[in-house]
């Protein structure tokens, strides 16, 4: 059975870093790793330590493609094994920097990115 995804996602390796905000979890101090993909409702990265789902994270994002950090508020939904790592999904909570459209700017980077995608194919 395949799902049907809201949101497109893209690989592009941005740069992040999270910090788990619940007391009782480890590690506190922030930690930083890079997306394996990205779309405007959440993202999938990998992480030294298991993460268990429903996990609240602050997350900062940068990439080459956005003008600025962006900062987001992420639930773990599922965090899985992976070659002595572990990959973990989380969605969007909130996303934003100084005004409220971060969300959609990254959607947006999204959409452009798979068009620009489709149209070389194409082109070939």
């Amino acid at each position: 059975m395949t799902v049907e995804r809201k949101f497109p996602r893209i690989n592009e390796g941005w740069s992040i870093a999270y910090r788990i905000l619940e007391k009782e979890a480890t590690p506190k101090d922030s930690l930083n790793n890079f997306t394996v993909n990205i779309s405007g409702g959440g993202i999938c990265f990998f992480s030294k330590y298991e993460i268990v789902p429903n996990t609240t994270l602050a997350i900062e994002m940068d990439s080459e493609e956005i003008p600025s950090p962006v900062m987001a508020l992420a639930r773990v939904v599922w965090c899985n094994t992976a070659n002595h790592e572990y990959e973990v999904g989380a969605e969007f909570l909130w996303v934003g920097w100084k005004d409220n459209n971060a969300q959609q700017t990254i959607a947006n980077h999204i959409s452009s990115t798979i068009e620009k995608t489709y149209q070389e194919k194409n082109q070939q």
